[in-house]
């Protein structure tokens, strides 16, 4: 019986070692902190706009959005929520996306951070806030 469990750890100790096996990925973690160098917003009849550029950072990097609505009475932020974060890239300019903005009686509330590959992260950007502009 003991037998059994030798010969099961053993299959199980090969089984473990087969497969193809990498180098150990090494970060360069020389690259200067990410920063947010330019972030700006405008927005037309049912659309936010946004526009960020980064320096420094690690090769990938990735941009997180967050939004609240504002409240009415008190002009407060209520809680925020991750509302999206884009796919790692290694573009520093330009970066951009546009939100459809649901409801015409909600002022929202937006920020962004950059956050890059080795996981540091940027400062929240001043926050932009928004409303559905009625059409001229």
């Amino acid at each position: 019986m003991r037998a059994k469990y030798v010969i099961v750890v053993v299959l199980l100790a090969l089984l473990a070692a087969c497969g193809k096996k990498t180098d150990l990925i090494a970060y360069d973690d020389s690259a200067p902190e990410p920063v947010l160098v330019d972030v700006s917003s405008s927005s037309d009849t049912q659309t936010f706009h946004l526009k960020l550029d980064v320096s420094g950072g690690s090769h990938l990097l990735l941009y997180q959005v967050d939004r609240a609505e504002v409240d009415p009475g008190c002009q407060c932020i209520a809680g925020w929520l991750r509302y999206y974060e884009s796919s790692l890239s290694a573009q520093r300019t330009g970066l951009q996306h546009h939100f459809k903005l649901q409801r015409a009686d909600i002022t929202y509330a937006f920020r962004v951070r950059v956050v890059d590959s080795l996981g540091r992260k940027t400062a929240w950007s001043k926050i932009m806030q928004t409303k559905v502009v009625s059409p001229p």
